[in-house]
């Protein structure tokens, strides 16, 4: 059984599916320990980049970015390239400069990438579960 989602359904998705990650966060990364370890999700030099949204947005973008990359090395998924970064800093600065909607988009391009694999490891079947949606 198929289900269509509008691309807002699917963006509150995204967004609800980065908040359950983030919600795990002190769990996930308690071992981690930034390079800079002053780095404090603020924008240098800059504050219009300071408004307390962005700067929260970006923060919470950076960890669950990083929660990702980790899952990608983790379960050897093989992604490559800037997306797949471990520190939080060049996610956290990334974020800076893109709309909210790109935000969103590459946490969920992200989390697709990573079904993906999962899937390719033998994620539960519907039909085995007995579980639907």
């Amino acid at each position: 059984m198929g289900m269509i989602v509008s691309k807002s359904a699917g963006a509150v998705l995204a967004v609800a599916v980065g908040l359950c990650v983030t919600a795990s966060l002190p769990a996930l990364s308690q071992g981690y320990e930034s390079q800079r370890p002053h780095f404090g999700f603020r924008y240098e030099g800059d504050e219009r980049g300071n408004i307390e949204g962005k700067r929260a947005s970006c923060e919470v973008y950076a960890k669950i970015a990083q929660v990702q990359a980790d899952a990608n090395s983790k379960y050897n998924c093989g992604y490559e390239g800037r997306r797949w970064e471990h520190t939080l800093e060049p996610h956290f600065h990334w974020c800076r400069h893109v709309s909210r909607d790109s935000v969103v988009t590459e946490v969920r391009e992200r989390a697709g990438d990573l079904q993906r694999c999962f899937n390719r490891l033998g994620d539960f079947d519907e039909e085995e579960t007995g579980y639907r949606r």
